[in-house]
């Protein structure tokens, strides 16, 4: 899903930041409730959580 990581640094207002994690999370628990890997969508919150 994930194979080519291109190097992106945005300047997220704190609005944005949160409507960005809140989405990641909800695909992480749509993804864990279906039964399927969540480990990608948790790499991209555990960067943006860095």
């Amino acid at each position: 899903m994930f194979k080519r990581e291109k190097r992106v640094f945005l300047q997220l207002t704190d609005d944005e930041y949160r409507l960005v994690r809140k989405c990641l999370m909800d695909w992480r628990n749509k993804l864990t409730k279906q039964g399927k890997c969540a480990d990608p969508v948790n790499e991209l919150l555990a960067k943006l959580m860095a």
